[in-house]
Parts: structure tokens; sequence; C-alpha cells
């Protein structure tokens, strides 16, 4: 007899025979948004005054919303490289974007080149 074994099958086997089972899973990215459509970034300085974006990398699903919050004492500006960009933020200022396709979305900020950041939409 040939039989075609199915997933609760095999489940119920290896329960039966006392066996543990693993799934293999894909590693968790570093910041990953829930499963709300906003995330934030928030741009921020250390005691060195070294500025930055916090998280530098977001992984988010499509149709995320993302906040870019200015939360240090300088003007920033973020500049994708796609050509979209934010107005001038200056202390305590937003700007949001809706991310509706998926893939990599680098940015900087365009007054401080070094702060640089990646949005990967899945």
């Amino acid at each position: 007899m040939n039989r075609k074994l199915t997933l609760p099958m095999l489940l119920a086997g290896a329960l039966a025979m006392g066996g543990i089972m693993s799934v293999a899973h894909a590693e968790e990215p570093a910041a990953v948004a829930g499963a709300a459509a906003e995330a934030k970034v928030i741009i921020t300085a250390d005691k060195s005054f070294r500025m930055f974006f916090e998280p530098a990398e977001l992984t988010v699903p499509v149709g995320t919303t993302v906040t870019f919050s200015n939360e240090d004492g300088s003007n920033h500006k973020v500049n994708f490289s796609d050509g979209t960009q934010s107005d001038r933020l200056r202390h305590g200022a937003v700007y949001t974007r809706t991310f509706t396709a998926p893939g990599e979305y680098p940015y900087a900020c365009a007054i401080h080149p070094k702060m640089t950041g990646k949005i990967i939409v899945r």
C-alpha cells in the first residue's frame, strides 16, 4: 500500500514516539515593526554629539507608515536615495512616509551626510 504522508500524520507519529520536532525559521532582523502599520525612527545624538538615526535599520511590512522624529538640538533633512525627502526638521519636528512597495530604502541626512539609515519593506 502506497500512502501519502501528511503533516498531521507526521506530527502524530513524532509525538507518539516521543520525538521532538523543530521547525527552522529565518533569523529575525535587528529591528522589526509589529503587526501595526506604524513605526518610528528617532533622530538623536550621543554624549559626544555624534548624531544618528535610531534604529539605523528598520524592517517593516508593506503599508507601514514610518515617523521620523527629531529629538536632538540640530536641524535635519531625511533624504531617500529614490529622491523622496523631508522638509528641514527642527527640534521636535516629525516627518512621515508610508511604504507601499517591498524593497530597500536607504536614506541619509541631507545636512549631515554621515548620518545614514535604511528602511527594509517586506
